[in-house]
């Protein structure tokens, strides 16, 4: 006689092995990678970008010495809102680096100085 198989949705079999596979932290933390924008706003995305996490440290590029200060001073806030969203304290620590690039989304252009010419 056959036993009844309960199929099991494919979401929690996923669960199960990211879990079992210990890869729960390293999903967490590379979310706070992915979703930075979302979390922090596009004022402070605008000036910085979430580019790697290193043992529960998230390196932050920033675009230049101010803005890296006010993230700085920030920086408690922005450690609490990012664990919240990721629902555990996936993120121990940030390090704000000055980068040579400009974050996604930014044009590197100040509109108070365009004239208008080409």
């Amino acid at each position: 006689m056959k036993t009844a198989r309960w199929a099991e949705p494919i979401g929690k079999i996923l669960a199960d092995v990211v879990r079992d596979l210990g890869l729960s932290k390293k999903l967490s933390e590379q979310r706070a990678v992915v979703e930075w924008s979302d979390i922090v706003g596009r004022r402070v995305a605008e000036h910085a970008r979430a580019v790697r996490v290193d043992n529960g440290k998230l390196f932050v590029e920033v675009d230049s010495p101010v803005w890296s200060q006010e993230l700085t001073l920030m920086k408690r806030d922005i450690l609490r809102q990012i664990n919240d969203r990721l629902g555990r304290k996936a993120i121990d620590d940030i390090h704000y680096v000055l980068g040579g690039a400009r974050p996604h989304g930014a044009s590197g252009r100040n509109e108070e100085e365009d004239d208008g010419e080409g």
